[in-house]
């Protein structure tokens, strides 16, 4: 099996009726999804299959046998609140008595199983098991390394540092922690080199917030004028972000993908410029001038070129520009079939790796209707938000954001201003606000009056202006 593919494609039913979702993580020989009846299903390769079942870590028939990519993946499912985790990657527990189920299981399987490999190793709670996925190697996680990492979400904290471990885990407290320290053999603040037994006081220190890492804005995150898509971004983006390690406790990864559509002028490109200026983190933009080619591989090539560069920047933004000109319907799609299907099979490739590689996505189109379906479900991009033009009060609220920062004369008719500009592109109300500016330097004030704002309005092109020409026109 390719091991960097997608084994379970989307949607796909299980012969005791769990439907696939997402892909949640991979190993080398294993792949984790999520179901559409919020549980788990662990894939893993013939090999491993086999090695497990020579071992007698599991039994015959308790896996289904699936026959996908010319090879046999073999399928284990759980149902809602009963996990199979990644011990490095998730999802993690987030009740007390899971957590203590799992420590249950790690002594179990250690007294069992002898040495374990627990960098790559996978919890079945449903067997009460650990099950390694390779062999144990030289400064590889200690049984407390990887209980404390389990418990806490992620975090490299040992089990032995209670007072962290009650941090990152707030649904325990230290006599739960001191009883499972019991249970495994371990001391408070000494750490396992390799046993149950052994310790060491090795403690290594949280990572750093993705806030912290990046040329973050300081103060809450404003985007005037347009009130919901403010919240949006701030729940569903910016504080994930901020609390990653406590939303991935709860199984809740990095934000997903998000389309924006609405007619052009509305605002999409402002709203996310806004956004990626104040998380300041790396953008990159696929669009039809920049990537396309005529030559089939050519531009599959370039997309897959950016998202690496994005991965390798993460975390970072990708902005796919006029959406549907990449991944319009292939049943109706313009131009070489054969070019327009590479593009879009690399586009359903790398979209569900975005949030794993910790890259926020963006797609953006007028035309949201074209795009083809298979984009547009769950798993790829996560939400379709309609951006409509501007109404009165937004673009009042974002005149006055706008000239926040100048110095202005005071009464300015900014309600009577919205009035005239509403049905505007948000590109002509900054256009109009610096025109003001301009206007007060050039007749020698300190300050934009009223008399400022209305000459920028006359130099503002016709509402129903298609292009903006630059140049000279003169009467014939």
């Amino acid at each position: 099996m390719n091991k960097d593919t997608r084994w379970l494609p989307m949607d796909m039913t299980l012969s005791d009726g769990n439907h696939i979702r997402s892909l949640y993580v991979r190993g080398g020989a294993w792949q984790l999804y999520t179901t559409a009846e919020d549980g788990q299903a662990l894939a893993v390769d013939d090999a491993l299959y086999t090695r497990w079942l020579s071992l007698e870590w599991v039994e015959e028939g308790l896996f289904e046998d699936v026959d996908v990519q010319e090879d046999t993946v073999h399928v284990l499912c759980a149902r809602a609140g009963s996990l199979i985790s990644s011990l490095r990657y998730g999802p993690y527990p987030h009740q007390r008595s899971q957590a203590l189920d799992f420590v249950k299981a790690l002594k179990r399987s250690a007294e069992r199983m002898g040495s374990l490999a627990l960098d790559d190793a996978l919890y079945v709670e449903r067997f009460s098991m650990i099950l390694s996925t390779g062999e144990p190697a030289p400064g590889g996680a200690t049984v407390n390394l990887a209980a404390g990492r389990f418990l806490t979400g992620g975090m490299d904290v040992p089990l032995s540092a209670v007072e962290l471990v009650l941090q990152y885990a707030p649904y325990l407290n230290e006599s739960d922690v001191n009883g499972m320290l019991d249970r495994l053999g371990l001391s408070r603040d000494e750490g396992a080199a390799g046993t149950l037994s052994s310790a060491s006081k090795q403690v290594t220190a949280p990572p750093k917030s993705a806030k912290a890492r990046s040329g973050r804005k300081e103060g809450p995150f404003c985007l005037p004028g347009r009130p919901k898509l403010e919240s949006f971004f701030r729940d569903e983006i910016i504080d994930i972000v901020d609390h990653e390690e406590a939303y991935r406790r709860m199984g809740i990864g990095f934000p997903g993908g998000t389309v924006l559509y609405g007619p052009t002028g509305c605002g999409k490109t402002y709203a996310v410029k806004q956004l990626t200026d104040y998380l300041g983190w790396p953008v990159y933009y696929i669009d039809s001038g920049a990537i396309g080619s005529k030559y089939v591989h050519e531009t599959s090539r370039k997309i897959s070129e950016i998202f690496d560069q994005a991965a390798e920047n993460a975390p970072s933004v990708i902005v796919i520009d006029e959406l549907e000109a990449f991944l319009s319907s292939r049943e109706g799609s313009l131009g070489s079939r054969e070019i327009h299907l590479e593009e879009v099979a690399e586009f359903l490739r790398r979209i569900p790796e975005a949030p794993e590689k910790r890259v926020l996505l963006f797609g953006m189109t007028n035309l949201p209707d074209t795009v083809d379906k298979a984009v547009m479900r769950r798993g790829r991009f996560d939400y379709t938000i309609e951006v409509g033009m501007p109404s009165k009060d937004e673009i009042k609220a974002l005149l006055e954001h706008l000239l926040s920062d100048k110095p202005t004369e005071d009464g300015l008719p900014l309600e009577t201003l919205a009035e005239k500009l509403s049905g505007r592109p948000i590109s002509d109300i900054s256009f109009f606000v610096r025109e003001a500016a301009k206007h007060t330097v050039r007749a020698g004030r300190e300050k934009i009056s009223a008399d400022d704002l209305l000459c920028a309005e006359k130099a503002l092109p016709p509402k129903d202006a298609d292009k903006r020409k630059i140049g000279f026109t003169t009467d014939a």
